[in-house]
């Protein structure tokens, strides 16, 4: 009796010792990880590679279900990790969507709302400094002008390689904004190539998938008839080469990889093409593939719905680093390992972009099987039954709208309040080329409630207008988009973003009386609109009002003391009324403000010139030419000042190097 009840015993002990040691070796790969002391946790900390592919659809992935897709190798990063079958961006816009995942905060915190006219604060914490004060070395490489490092999510990374921006004048080239991902993925092996010993985190965005969809041969060819997806498909294509240097590299095995898409990207469907101005799921809904660096079980799709806003949280476990108290978003580790539900019940979404065309801004929040969206025409959605969120339910269910409003004011805070604050400063360039990329933008409304607003649903016809209008017009294409500009005043008159728009046009084609019109149009309805106030004054400037010019310049610096552009023009008012030394002050002035502005210091040196201070005027042409040395004007200009300045070598050789550069500046050919 009593060996029958050890031997039960034994029996009993050995199970359970089985089974410990089978959880104990599933857990092992992470006791290196997150265990023991920090300095063996640093060792093996494993390499993290963030890829945002721009406007990425899900439902455009073969390993989501497209029986179209031509994604062989995002498909096989899925099958060697983990896919979250629904995940939700909390933006439909390049820059606030990667601020909210780089911060792991939502846009009501890190107050980056739309792509025009903010930019992440330095008091925001990035995963690039999170990463890089845990050891990482840290690089980024982007491939669009949205997310250039002015737009300050460039914080903790040792190399921000963003797009080059070019010298165009008047006109905007789209390759001047953004470059293609062979180009992207070429930087990022480079650097890859120096950063192998350490534990090293990238980030690679790929930008191509955005409008207008122009992919390269082959893809242009065999996807002509679905650009779309050819551009995926070519994204794919640079996403496996990456993955096979890093395997070749013998870096894939010890690398966590984390592909995901700032937003979706709509064709048509509630009438919306590409995306920024509605809150469906077509533009909401995104990839999200985590290949750990060890392996976590047998988990392979995560159902539970998540967030963009919890990638920053969970690479943060990845890589045994602490997540900041502000965070919002939830590790997902987890329900990676199958121990515990993904994120969190409820996804948080908004725009802010209809704003600028003085509409009602959006907000969302979405369950797993319902959604509700605050409008002035609210919209409630049973996404089970109605996946495409045709059938608007609220008028037929009122409690369960107010109940879900009312969670979605809890989730956001009172600092949701959308389009409330001071106006951003948007400079003039900076609009052309987000218009050039499809982010047409006007004023901001100036402290009216959403709901006092027109519905963005109500807008779709004069939207398209003025989306149209404003591509043409950054391209310089102004006879293509006056007429529809027209048009879209037409259908709503006063509107401040066309009037703003069609202003640009006329003040670009010097028809400055037409585009003064169009500005005072704009400060009807936005007195305080700095763009507007800038080329009212601007167009008395070019109209000889140089007085009037001027006491518009001075309000407008009077209310914003750094706005270039204005400090700038003034210096052009002084030069033209002959008041050369208040002209250099001012150019001065700007020069400190912006010590990298080519055309400052180009200016600075005529002025100085005619005023015989050669000294001071080489200097500023030199300054000219760390900005742009291939500009052979200011080294024909700086070879003048050298040699009025005695120094007969160095002018000789600048004039050499403006003949070599451009044969008008050689002899006899020179400017007399």
């Amino acid at each position: 009796m009593k060996s029958a009840v050890v031997r039960r015993i034994l029996s009993i002990l050995l199970i359970l010792s089985k089974n410990f040691l089978t959880g104990l070796t599933g857990f092992l790969p992470w006791l290196c990880v997150f265990g023991g002391n920090s300095e063996a946790a640093d060792v093996a900390r494993p390499n993290i590679v963030l890829i945002t592919i721009d406007t990425l659809r899900s439902d455009r992935l073969g390993c989501y279900g497209y029986s179209l897709a031509d994604t062989p190798n995002i498909d096989r990063l899925a099958a060697d990790g983990i896919r979250f079958k629904t995940a939700v961006a909390q933006v439909p816009l390049t820059l606030p969507s990667h601020a909210t995942i780089l911060t792991g905060t939502l846009p009501t915190v890190h107050g980056v709302r739309d792509n025009v006219g903010y930019k992440l604060g330095p008091e925001q914490r990035t995963l690039g400094e999170l990463l890089k004060s845990a050891g990482y070395v840290t690089a980024a490489f982007v491939g669009s002008y949205v997310l250039n490092s002015r737009f300050g999510l460039n914080q903790g990374f040792d190399r921000y390689d963003d797009v080059p921006l070019g010298n165009s004048s008047g006109v905007v080239n789209l390759n001047e904004l953004e470059r293609p991902a062979a180009e992207v993925v070429d930087k990022t092996i480079a650097w890859l190539k120096t950063a192998r010993a350490n534990p090293f985190f990238v980030w690679v965005h790929l930008y191509d998938p955005h409008d207008p969809y122009r992919p390269p041969e082959p893809f242009g060819t065999r996807f002509k008839s679905r650009p779309y997806d050819g551009e995926v498909a070519y994204c794919d294509q640079q996403t496996g080469r990456l993955v096979a240097f890093l395997k070749n590299q013998g870096l894939y095995d010890r690398s966590a990889i984390v592909l995901t898409s700032d937003h979706g990207e709509s064709f048509g469907e509630h009438h919306e093409f590409t995306h920024g101005l509605f809150l469906y799921d077509t533009t909401l809904l995104v990839p999200l593939i985590i290949k750990p660096a060890v392996n976590l079980g047998p988990i392979k799709e995560v159902s539970p719905q998540v967030s963009t806003v919890d990638i920053l949280p969970t690479i943060l476990q990845i890589a045994n680093v602490g997540a900041p108290p502000k965070t919002a978003g939830h590790g997902l580790l987890g329900g990676m390992q199958g121990r515990e539900t993904s994120g969190a019940s409820e996804a948080y979404s908004e725009t802010c972009y209809p704003a600028q065309f003085g509409w009602s801004p959006l907000r969302a929040v979405r369950r797993a099987g319902t959604k509700y969206i605050e409008a002035p025409k609210a919209e409630l959605y049973d996404l089970r039954r109605d996946p495409g969120e045709i059938r608007n339910l609220h008028s037929q269910q009122p409690e369960l709208a107010a109940g879900m409003k009312e969670r979605l004011a809890s989730i956001a805070g009172t600092s949701a309040k959308l389009g409330a604050g001071k106006p951003p400063i948007i400079d003039p360039q900076e609009r052309e080329r987000l218009a050039a990329l499809g982010y047409v933008s006007g004023p901001r409304p100036s402290g009216r409630a959403p709901a006092e607003l027109a519905d963005p649903k109500d807008k779709l016809r004069v939207f398209q207008l003025i989306s149209r209008a404003g591509q043409a017009a950054a391209k310089g294409q102004c006879a293509v988009a006056i007429p529809l500009l027209e048009q879209a005043l037409r259908e709503e008159k006063g509107m401040a973003a066309a009037h703003l728009l069609l202003g640009r046009c006329r003040y670009n084609e010097e028809r400055f009386e037409l585009a003064r019109f169009d500005f005072e149009k704009v400060l009807a309805s936005n007195p305080d609109d700095l763009q507007a106030l800038f080329f009212v004054a601007a167009c008395d400037y070019y109209l000889n009002r140089l007085d009037v010019a001027e006491v518009g310049f001075r309000r407008l610096l009077s209310n914003e003391h750094g706005y270039l552009p204005a400090q700038k023009y003034l210096g052009f008012v002084y030069e033209a009324k002959g008041e050369f030394p208040r002209a250099i002050a001012e150019f001065q002035r700007a020069s400190r403000n912006a010590p990298g502005d080519e055309e400052c210091h180009l200016k600075l040196g005529f002025l100085l010139a005619r005023e015989s201070r050669f000294s001071e005027a080489t200097s500023h042409f030199r300054k000219a030419l760390a900005v742009n040395p291939r500009n052979a004007a200011t080294h024909y200009n700086l070879g003048l000042a050298y040699l009025r300045n005695g120094d007969r070598q160095k002018g000789e050789s600048e004039l050499a190097e403006a003949c070599r550069l451009d044969r008008k500046f050689c002899k006899p050919n020179r400017p007399q």
